[in-house]
């Protein structure tokens, strides 16, 4: 197995371009699978991803020799489809390779379930998207709601607002290596939403968060400790500004199982509403399995607590999420989630007859697929709904979006 990573910034020798250029001829044609590693190799360094993937995965089917798979990994790890590359990585490891390719095969692991290539110290993707959203202000789901004790009706103006709306997003990735087992990892992103007719609710967030990794125990433990801050604003005024530390432990258990741990801690600021800062603090807990024929399956935990400068934002949620993803016929890549949230906030607001107590769900799906040129197509569905004990807080809300992305 080769030690150079996909993506490196450093090209070929010139030993290797020529290597590149004339091992395939010189292999004789009955030699398929000699050809066939031969032009694997030859389209890896020349960062030709998806013929490589080709080339492997026709050698597979003649020796599944776990060198093959390791390299077919690669190839899918240059090629971004960071779950396969996962799962040939996986496959390698079965095999008992020597000391020195299970580390290799260790760390190619870890960056695929990080979704990066560590070896590309710059990495950054943009997208552009057409969405429909049915509740853009979060308006109630019942026009008659109780205010001080009384029925109140409420007005047109406040009941949900539909729109149509164009969807940008850029995000960099900077991954710096400061020795065998430690690197740094910068990322921002930029995400706005523009509506066609009702701009007062149009969107932006800017984020850029920066922290260490360090890699232990073989390279089965990854400790991330990223500092971050953004700022969101709604009809172009400043809206919410946060700061976070959100430390988070990746645990190889097995080579199908991933155990993630994390905590936050949030300091949030609210530009026209003080009375809702406040500092938020969280646990949460995570374990990703990799099924056969290329699905993973990932339930997880979370715990918040947030208290506000006012008491009674002050609240404490618990969630439960479960998600999956995997490969469809025909390129397609599939994936699902749902969240649900209990939130119980400690004190009543002066017009609630009781403290407010909210149950949210949130559910997922999106199909995607690769187009040529590097580019992904996806088409996602978002349905979330607040099942609270005060009307006025009860919405529904559903969000369609096909997108189109690139990575560079």
């Amino acid at each position: 197995m080769a030690a150079d990573v996909p993506g490196s910034t450093t090209g070929p020798s010139s030993a290797q371009k020529s290597f590149c250029q004339q091992a395939a001829s010189k292999v004789e044609d009955r030699d398929k699978a000699g050809w066939l590693y031969a032009s694997g190799e030859c389209a890896l360094q020349r960062r030709q991803y998806r013929e490589a993937i080709g080339f492997f995965t026709g050698l597979i089917g003649i020796d599944a020799n776990p060198i093959y798979r390791a390299e077919l990994g690669r190839a899918y790890l240059g090629a971004q489809e960071f779950e396969h590359a996962r799962e040939q990585f996986l496959i390698a490891m079965q095999g008992n390779p020597p000391e020195e390719a299970k580390r290799l095969l260790r760390i190619f692991i870890q960056m695929a379930d990080q979704q990066r290539t560590q070896a590309k110290e710059w990495f950054a993707s943009a997208s552009l998207g057409a969405l429909y959203d049915s509740n853009i202000n979060s308006g109630p789901s019942g026009t008659e709601v109780l205010l001080y004790g009384l029925p109140f009706t409420m007005s047109q103006d406040s009941m949900p607002k539909s729109d149509q709306a164009i969807q940008a997003a850029f995000s960099l990735v900077h991954n710096r290596s400061l020795n065998q087992l430690t690197s740094w990892q910068t990322v921002a992103a930029l995400d706005a939403v523009s509506y066609m007719t009702y701009h007062g609710f149009d969107t932006s967030q800017l984020s850029i968060d920066s922290g260490p990794h360090f890699m232990t125990a073989g390279g089965k433990t990854d400790l991330y400790l990223p500092l971050g801050l953004s700022r969101t604003t709604l009809g172009g005024i400043g809206y919410v500004a946060a700061t976070y530390f959100t430390p988070q432990t990746s645990y190889l258990l097995s080579y199908t199982d991933l155990l993630v741990t994390s905590i936050a801690v949030v300091r949030s600021r609210y530009a026209a509403a003080p009375a809702r800062d406040s500092t938020a603090s969280g646990l949460g807990v995570a374990w990703r399995h990799v099924m056969g024929n290329r699905w993973t399956i990932e339930p997880a935990l979370k715990f918040t607590s947030e208290r506000a400068q006012t008491r009674v934002f002050d609240n404490l949620a618990r969630s439960a999420s479960l998600s999956v993803s995997g490969s469809l016929p025909y390129g397609l890549r599939f994936a699902a989630a749902n969240i649900y949230t209990w939130a119980d906030f400690k004190e009543a607001e002066a017009w609630a007859e009781a403290p407010r107590k909210d149950r949210r769900i949130n559910s997922s799906l999106s199909l995607s697929k690769a187009i040529n040129g590097g580019y992904y197509a996806t088409l996602s569905w978002l349905e979330s709904s607040i099942h609270s004990n005060l009307g006025l807080y009860s919405t529904a809300r559903r969000q369609i979006q096909l997108q189109l992305s690139k990575s560079f």
